[in-house]
Parts: structure tokens; C-alpha cells; sequence
């Protein structure tokens, strides 16, 4: 859960790369677009820890 949690702040962290107009895709500046992209990778590895840890407690 800790590298998980590590990862994705590193990747929020990379706001000065990302904080930029151009380029555009449907209109929206790749800052919107990487903002979306990033949550649903956080939601994804989020889900696939609690699956692992659930696992875990099962056994």
C-alpha cells in the first residue's frame, strides 16, 4: 500500500511537467487530460491493493 501510495504522489508531484495549454485534446489542455488520466490510475491501483490485501486476509 506504501509504494502504492508513493507512486501516485510522485506522479501528482509532476505538476510543473504537466501544467501546460498546449497540447489540446478535444479542447481541453493536456493538464485536464493528465489530472483525468492520473485519478483513474489511482483508482485502479487502489482497487488492485484491496483485492491483495482482502486475499490476504482470508488465508
Amino acid at each position: 500500500m506504501l509504494v502504492v501510495a508513493i507512486i501516485v504522489t510522485l506522479l501528482y508531484s509532476l505538476f510543473p511537467i504537466y501544467n501546460k495549454i498546449n497540447p489540446t485534446l478535444g479542447g481541453l489542455p493536456i493538464f485536464y487530460w493528465y489530472q483525468i488520466l492520473l485519478l483513474a490510475v489511482t483508482t485502479i491501483l487502489s482497487a488492485v491493493v484491496v483485492h491483495f490485501v482482502k486475499e490476504e486476509g482470508e488465508r
